[in-house]
């Protein structure tokens, strides 16, 4: 049954207890009959509107008490769909950086293997090759310019060369093989010096990463809560509006 059938029902009733009051409209307002009449009307109209009040206070209570249970559900889904966009996310960022240090690792592996390789092609052997150049050069030169002296003189003159060229290399060899351990050593610690920092700099993105990660998901909460609560707002509303329209159509119907 409609509200607006449900109040003209009534208003039917008290059309009907209207018409026995104007047909003992001759009775004195003092009369017996009209004070019973008062009592029991009196008693009627506490028990209904006790009774109505009564109903009204549990059924407004329990409607209360489901909606809290309804915002409860709603909670409970959105903090699963975080977590599991938390799994998925942490998931995605630990694939991403083991990629990452196995390309690192492959590539430091290729180039420290190739590092005695590179060193000794380009710097021993070029190195090398240059001193002996140069001491042929030397040597020739100072054949030429010696090949009219006595064989005695010449000879001293060789010896003596051969042996200040063969110091100069002896000592340049040496310096050299020194300059290559030098290269090395910087070249190893400034290698290890780079993995550490890259090693850092990696898990400081991850961190930044899961920051970031968690103030979007923060956002989207917090967007997706304020949509509902704005629906529920609206839709409060519009049964708010319904429901007062019903009442002042009831009123306005109440003699039809």
């Amino acid at each position: 049954m409609s509200w607006k059938k449900k109040f003209v029902a009534g208003s039917v009733a008290v059309g009907l207890v209207s018409g026995v009051g104007l047909t003992f409209a001759s009775a004195s307002e003092g009369s017996p009959l009209r004070q019973w009449y008062n009592g029991i009307f009196g008693n009627t109209q506490q028990s209904i509107l006790g009774d109505n009040e009564a109903n009204a206070t549990a059924a407004f209570e329990s409607w209360v008490a489901n909606t809290e249970q309804l915002k409860v559900g709603a909670g409970l889904k959105i903090n699963e769909t975080m977590a599991a966009e938390l799994t998925r996310a942490g998931t995605e960022i630990m694939s991403v950086k083991e990629e990452h240090l196995a390309s690192l690792d492959a590539e430091k592996i290729e180039l420290l293997n190739n590092m005695n390789y590179q060193v000794y092609q380009h710097i021993f052997l070029e190195g090398y090759f240059a001193i002996q150049n140069q001491g042929d050069a030397a040597l020739g030169s100072v054949r030429e310019g010696f090949r009219d002296y006595t064989s005695s003189t010449g000879q001293a003159a060789v010896n003596e060369m051969t042996q200040e060229l063969t110091s100069a290399k002896d000592s340049a060899v040496s310096e050299l093989e020194d300059a290559i351990e030098q290269t090395k050593a910087e070249l190893s610690a400034q290698l290890a010096m780079e993995g550490q920092v890259s090693r850092y700099n990696l898990e400081q993105q991850i961190t930044f990463k899961l920051s970031d990660l968690r103030e979007a998901l923060n956002s989207i909460i917090n967007g997706l809560v304020t949509e509902q609560k704005n629906i529920i707002r609206v839709k409060a509303l519009e049964l708010e509006e319904e429901a007062k329209a019903s009442l002042d159509e009831v009123i306005n119907d109440i003699n039809d």
